[in-house]
């Protein structure tokens, strides 16, 4: 049996569970009734005589049971003396013993009949055991149960997927189940994958963690994708529940463009997921960065990406979901009681909730006690309302008052990695831009970085241990801090300089790059800090110490290079040719292919550079690779005549290896590809397997016709295919779509039904 304390409910919740709980008991279906003055009820039936039962619930988890008596005696019973009822129950979720039910049974004598009518924490849990039908229908309570909890935990996670699960549960408390997460989980249960759209604040990822934490609980387990879905791929073990979550995986703060065509994976993944009944896959999104992705990137329009979106949008919440949200934040909190106050003078909750910027993030952040250290109650509404008509003071107050200038230079490296590093790499740039500035000296810097982290983490950035402490990620403590970090610094272009200089991932590339591509950095300044940034660190030793990073800026400095000197143009040229070679990692082929490819079409290349150009597509050959990268590859040997090769056997060498790395490629994933681009649907007869086997050969002959694949090759590649499972299949789902009940819009309209402004003020009407 459980054993529950209700910690999880708020006061709301519990008396709604008391009465379906006594309804069950009493067998009759409770009325439940608006709180005011003049109530003392929170529900009532009425017995076969036609007496009149009242039912009184009190959720005290922070106070003992002699304040419950005393308040019962003093507050309670006048209220009980004027409704005079036949019979009076009280439930308390406090543990009461048989000499406290006594107690209260002589303290409302003669309303209370029998000890049976005061039901402690006991004997709710004794009703919720005979009843789960109840306990399944209280989600948080449920959620929040012993064997759940045991459930969620006994989970062998990594790091970062045991933090996050961490965080899910902690979070849980303050959740409002919407019809959002209704329909969502309808979408996730139908497609296996749900992408959850909407603004920033909006609360996509509350929602994402809670549909996880609702599928850990029925045994999936979790993983969670930073950045390369390898992570996931890694761990996809045949009939084993997993649900994966990606969240914000087109970019964190704003639209990084897609490249490399690494959205390809992430839907060859969601159809893999689809086909497989023991996974989920939850992703979530801004929308305008899904919007602008989709602008971007072809495949996110053709594969039907919508059929998997649920977009969040404020209107999607009733002014009674935002109320809740507010009340959770409230009753859960640790918000000073004189602060609480301020909320319900002339019932500004209602101010609140009703605020044309409302979202559940700014009511986080403006119920935050830790936010309010230095803000008086008499001052509290006024930061309320300058938060809500200005969302971005929040963080302007915190930045500018509340942390000092190393934790200001932490927070401003992060966000211009992209919203995210690792610790490592954060303290060696950390450590750069302070000694540039003059902040800090080889002999404290150790000291004052650690009293800086320790600081900054839980005011603007946050830090998840991994699986070793050394691999430590230290992010952004909310994804709104970069949307003011960015906002503030968009025409500074002497503190962009300093710290793009002191960075050293793609990712701050990238991020660059798209403060340039979204019209807030402009044109001049972009290429200023990328000669800068060429001039700082384009060398031999840096060439072979971040390889991966050099790509990325070289490629930058060569699609811009007619606009840029050409000192700078020959400087990346030289140092590449100087090095003798180009390394190769399949995330990065693709810029590889356009730096040497812009190399060789525009400029006179030696026999040096040459030579490195062929080792380089000889050696990512090999790599495992994709369709669309060895596409890049022949491209970039088209690019060159057969005389500008030693010989042309070499070039034929190169072709050939290619051709091979295509073919083993399509060998491993031919499944995958056949499904994405939905070639062989429409067959679903058994007699029909020569048309299907004619549709393969033609698809796959158009996909490999630059890559001149013979017919025996085509041949060999169909052979990993099973055309006649794949009808089987067809039918088979076909035969399920046919079985679904179409959907039902359930339109409830309610009779009498009271207005929101009063469901609002029944939420938060307290007796005081």
């Amino acid at each position: 049996m459980q054993d529950y304390d209700f910690r999880s409910l708020n006061d709301k919740e519990f008396e709604v569970l008391v009465n379906d709980l006594l309804s069950k008991r009493e067998n009759t279906r409770i009325d439940r009734f608006k709180a005011g003055k003049d109530g003392g009820i929170d529900g009532r039936f009425f017995t076969a005589s036609d007496n009149e039962v009242i039912i009184q619930s009190k959720h005290w988890p922070k106070s003992g049971v002699q304040a419950l008596i005393k308040h019962m005696k003093k507050k309670e019973l006048p209220k009980i003396i004027l409704l005079n009822p036949k019979r009076y129950i009280l439930a308390t979720s406090l543990e009461l013993s048989r000499e406290n039910k006594k107690k209260i049974k002589n303290a409302l004598s003669p309303y209370i009949k029998s000890e049976n009518d005061i039901l402690g924490q006991e004997n709710l849990n004794d009703l919720l055991s005979q009843h789960k039908d109840i306990e399944q229908k209280h989600y948080k309570l449920w959620i929040a149960s012993t064997t759940v909890l045991e459930t969620i935990l006994n989970h062998a996670l990594t790091g970062r997927s045991e933090t996050k699960r961490e965080q899910i549960i902690e979070n849980s408390k303050t959740y409002v189940i919407t019809e959002n997460h209704n329909k969502a989980l309808e979408k996730l249960n139908e497609t296996h994958t749900v992408i959850i759209t909407g603004e920033a604040g909006i609360g996509k990822t509350t929602l994402a963690d809670q549909l996880a934490l609702y599928h850990i609980a029925n045994g999936y387990e979790l993983c969670v994708i930073a950045e390369d879905l390898s992570e996931a791929e890694d761990v996809f073990t045949k009939d084993k529940k997993k649900i994966f979550y990606f969240d914000d995986f087109l970019g964190r703060n704003y639209l990084m463009a897609i490249e490399g065509h690494k959205e390809s994976r992430v839907l060859d993944f969601i159809e893999r997921v689809g086909r497989d009944k023991t996974k989920r896959f939850i992703l979530t999104s801004r929308s305008t960065v899904l919007t602008q992705g989709k602008l971007i990137a072809d495949l996110l329009k053709i594969k039907r990406i919508e059929d998997k979106e649920h977009e969040v949008t404020i209107q999607s919440l009733s002014i009674y979901d935002k109320a809740q949200i507010l009340y959770n934040h409230i009753w859960y909190g640790d918000l000073a009681e004189d602060y609480i106050d301020e909320l319900y003078v002339d019932r500004r909750y209602l101010k609140i909730v009703k605020h044309r910027n409302y979202n559940p993030r700014l009511i986080s952040f403006i119920t935050d006690p830790i936010r309010l250290s230095d803000i008086q109650p008499e001052l509290y509404w006024k930061y309320i309302e300058e938060t809500l008509d200005d969302p971005k003071k929040i963080w302007a107050h915190v930045f500018d008052k509340q942390i000092d200038d190393l934790m200001r230079i932490a927070v401003c490296l992060v966000v211009f990695n992209g919203g995210s590093m690792k610790e490592n790499d954060l303290k060696e740039s950390f450590f750069e831009r302070s000694f540039e500035d003059a902040l800090i000296t080889q002999s404290n810097a150790n000291s004052q970085y650690a009293m800086m982290i320790e600081a900054s983490v839980g005011s603007m950035l946050g830090r998840t241990i991994a699986s070793e402490p050394k691999n430590a990620i230290i992010n952004l403590f909310n994804p709104s801090v970069a949307d003011f970090i960015l906002s503030r610094f968009f025409n500074d272009y002497k503190s962009l300089t300093a710290y793009y200089s002191c960075l050293n991932s793609v990712s701050s590339l990238k991020n660059l790059e798209s403060l340039h591509s979204s019209k807030k950095l402009g044109n001049s300044e972009y290429l200023k800090i990328l000669c800068n940034l060429v001039k700082k660190k384009i060398t031999p030793v840096f060439l072979e110490a971040n390889p991966t990073y050099f790509i990325r800026l070289a490629k930058l400095i060569l699609d811009n290079q007619k606009s840029i000197s050409n000192d700078v143009v020959a400087l990346v040229i030289n140092i590449i040719e100087k090095v003798g070679f180009m390394p190769v990692h399949e995330e990065h082929i693709y810029d590889a292919c356009s730096v040497l490819g812009d190399i060789a079409i525009h400029f006179q290349v030696s026999g040096n550079m040459n030579l490195i150009m062929f080792k380089f597509v000889k050696e990512a050959s090999k790599k495992g690779l994709e369709h669309d990268d060895f596409i890049a590859l022949n491209d970039f040997v088209g690019y060159r005549d057969y005389s500008d090769f030693t010989d042309k056997a070499q070039q034929d060498e190169l072709r050939r290896h290619i051709k091979d790395g295509l073919v083993d490629c399509w060998s491993e994933t031919i499944g995958e590809y056949v499904s994405e681009d939905y070639i062989l649907d429409d067959f679903m007869r058994p007699d029909e397997i020569h048309l299907a086997n004619d549709a393969l050969y033609e698809y796959l002959e158009k996909k490999f016709g630059e890559f001149k694949l013979t017919h025996e090759e085509i041949s060999n590649v169909m052979e990993y295919f099973d055309i006649e499972d794949k009808i089987h299949s067809n039918i088979d789902s076909t035969m399920y779509e046919d079985e679904r009940l179409d959907e039902v819009n359930d339109a409830r309209e309610h009779s009498g039904e009271l207005n929101e402004d009063t469901m609002v003020d029944e939420l938060f009407y307290r007796d005081k």
